[in-house]
């Protein structure tokens, strides 16, 4: 009850920022506000059990028959029924049904329209929910962060489809959804990529890809596309643990792509590149495993800005002038 409660109180400031970034009353202080939010997050020490789904409900034969009848052309539609059961599987610990098997038969339902815009509308609510998105978000590595990890993955395929096709977003559904990312950014600590034999789950890499796709969507204010690219980079800069799978060049590609939309985003991001800097100094002095991790994370981001070549040339040119200070 105290991690939702604390949760609650995040969503309510984060919510009350992006009212006041996007009425021009919150700008110059936007990264202080967020840093101290960000690091005023307090984690459980222990972990608890967690709910996986059950993987022999009969998933295995649904993603058989389906797969069967896409092959053959013989699918027409997908009961609401299948749909709930293949999300609800997206915790699965299991990379064939989970990321091989439901990841890649939605890409394919979504490409073939073979889900109805209430079917999606259905999937967006169900996977922006508290008990998807933040299921033991505040305690130490877990299994759970394979629902939160894909949850976000298959949000960012869903607004993909619906910019470029589907047209079932209304505004309501596009703020939860940018309410939860912010607040799901805050909130996730798990650094892992590929884990043993679970495979994916590649959190910070799918929050890259949601990321990405919002910065693309039209109706979506200037100032709601800072307000997320402010987050991620307060959070990224204070990850205790390392991102080696790719992240960093996800991560890259988003910054790349929305500062090339507008000055105001990289006029903000090439701010807060040198405070980054000048922060270091202090996380050096820490010498423990997680600021370590700190400063390597912030050169992975750098070199994979660098290699680029498609940044501002004030961006640039900050770049090359920080290559000696890399860890």
């Amino acid at each position: 009850m105290e991690a939702n409660n604390q949760i609650d109180d995040i969503r309510e400031q984060l919510i009350e920022a992006r009212k006041q970034v996007n009425a021009g009353e919150l700008f110059q202080s936007l990264s202080g506000r967020l840093e101290s939010l960000v690091v005023s997050v307090k984690r459980e020490t222990t972990a608890t059990a967690v709910q996986l789904p059950d993987d022999n409900d009969g998933i295995r034969d649904l993603l058989t028959q389906l797969n069967n009848q896409l092959r053959d052309e013989s699918l027409d539609t997908v009961s609401d029924q299948q749909v709930l059961q293949l999300v609800r599987h997206i915790g699965s610990p299991d990379p064939n049904i989970r990321d091989k098997g439901i990841y890649f038969l939605f890409n394919d339902l979504i490409q073939q329209h073979l889900l109805s815009n209430q079917q999606m509308t259905m999937i967006v609510r169900y996977l922006t929910s508290d008990t998807v998105l933040f299921a033991h978000v505040l305690e130490p590595e877990n299994d759970a962060v394979y629902q939160r990890a894909f949850a976000v993955l298959l949000l960012s395929v869903i607004m993909y489809a619906d910019r470029a096709d589907y047209h079932f977003l209304d505004q309501e559904l596009v703020n939860q959804v940018v309410n939860q990312l912010a607040l799901y950014m805050v909130l996730e600590a798990d650094t892992r990529g590929f884990i043993k034999t679970n495979g994916w789950a590649h959190a910070f890499t799918h929050i890259g890809n949601l990321l990405d796709e919002l910065s693309e969507r039209e109706y979506l204010t200037r100032a709601d596309k800072l307000f997320l690219m402010a987050i991620i980079i307060e959070r990224y800069k204070t990850l205790a643990g390392p991102l080696i799978f790719g992240e960093p060049q996800r991560l890259a590609s988003y910054l790349a792509r929305l500062t090339n939309k507008n000055q105001l985003y990289a006029d903000y991001l090439l701010k807060q590149l040198k405070h980054w800097r000048q922060e270091l100094v202090v996380v050096q002095q820490q010498e423990s495993e997680s600021s370590w991790n700190r400063i390597y994370n912030r050169g992975r981001l750098i070199e994979s800005m660098i290699v680029r070549h498609d940044f501002s040339d004030a961006i640039m040119q900050y770049l090359r002038s920080v290559i000696d200070f890399l860890a």
